[in-house]
């Protein structure tokens, strides 16, 4: 009885659980700086995996870095940089992602 009671308990258990979806390759990485002097002013930097600068802007906002979607929204931000390495001067692109003003 004990054995068929488990084996019930592990095929429904099999059955039930899901597996983990693999989260999307991060490309490049990115860096928030903020002064404590002026703490609603931050300098976000976008880099390559080499660490070579593509993309910079200064917005006028604190952003919270604790939040996953602040952390998402940086990470989508910068797989998008890596992969069309174009001109992103005076773009606001950050102010846009989060609705700031310009």
């Amino acid at each position: 009885m004990k054995t068929i009671m488990l084996t019930t308990l592990i095929l429904i258990s099999a059955l039930c659980s899901q597996a983990q979806t693999k989260a999307p390759e991060q490309r490049g990485f990115w860096v928030v700086e903020s002064n404590v002097n002026k703490p609603k002013v931050q300098t976000i930097r976008f880099y390559t995996d080499d660490a070579k600068l593509i993309y910079e802007e200064i917005i006028n906002a604190k952003l919270n870095l604790k939040r996953e979607k602040t952390k998402l929204a940086l990470n989508q931000l910068s797989n998008k940089l890596n992969e069309n390495r174009d001109n992103h001067e005076n773009k606001k692109l950050i102010a846009l992602a989060f609705n700031l003003k310009r």
